[in-house]
């Protein structure tokens, strides 16, 4: 019997190491990469009372009460990591309870972004879900869009107070609802914009913001909020939400 010599010998074993470690790398199992979903909650009914959030029975966030301040704010609240789900329940729950001010069935898709609001009087009240395109603007522009949740305010043009440009036309309550369009966002130029909204039919004007600035490259929600002829906390006013910032 010949026998290799020892170089031949340990070339082949090293080729032999090299062949069997490729072959168990490849047989090694890798975890599925996370599928996940953002969704943003929004308590925007004037007279309903401090809220928790929760999404297929998972609690995201607790005692989220609609804002105090008077007249426009700003909200600040990131959105929440969540798994997809084709028939999800999104609750909004009366704090430190399971029993639902509103609820809303959706279908959260895989790396999709939605905005989710509780809307309305406390007797009427609803949750609606919006589609949250956060593709970038155009360099150097401003991505918009505008929802009408004043429950008993007419329909609203919103008016570029420097230029008197209608941004919004003819917007009346949660009416996104049924036209989808409305979800969509507009581009405009970056700066400092003042919005006045004005009653379609009479041309009266129903609130006016301060001015609010929109940085290059963001994406900006704008609603209306409380109630015509409200008190305090409860009266007309804007919401403005940075989408990305």
């Amino acid at each position: 019997m010949k026998f290799l010599p020892k170089y031949v010998q340990v070339v082949l074993a090293s080729i032999l190491i090299v062949i069997s470690g490729s072959g168990m790398q490849s047989c090694v199992e890798k975890d599925p990469p996370t599928k996940i979903t953002q969704v943003l909650l929004v308590p925007l009914s004037p007279n309903a009372g401090p809220v928790d959030f929760s999404i297929n029975g998972s609690l995201y966030a607790t005692t989220v009460n609609y804002s105090t301040a008077v007249g426009t704010v700003r909200y600040t609240l990131p959105y929440f990591t969540v798994a997809p789900n084709a028939a999800s329940t999104i609750a909004y729950n009366i704090t430190g309870s399971t029993t639902a001010f509103a609820s809303v069935m959706a279908n959260l898709q895989e790396n999709k972004v939605y905005s989710t609001f509780l809307i309305d009087s406390l007797s009427k009240i609803k949750a609606v879900v919006v589609n949250d395109d956060l593709t970038d603007p155009k360099p150097g522009k401003v991505k918009i869009r505008f929802f009408h949740f004043s429950p008993n305010t007419p329909a609203l043009n919103v008016i570029n107070s420097a230029t008197g440009a209608n941004l919004f036309l003819n917007r009346s309550f949660n009416d996104q609802e049924a036209n989808m369009v409305y979800e969509n966002f507009m581009e405009i130029d970056p700066g400092s914009y003042t919005f006045i909204f004005k009653n379609v039919t009479t041309g009266a004007v129903v609130y006016t913001t301060p001015a609010q600035t929109f940085a290059t490259d963001r994406i900006y929600t704008l609603a209306i909020r409380g109630f015509t002829d409200g008190i305090a906390a409860q009266s007309i006013g804007a919401w403005v939400y940075s989408n990305k910032p």
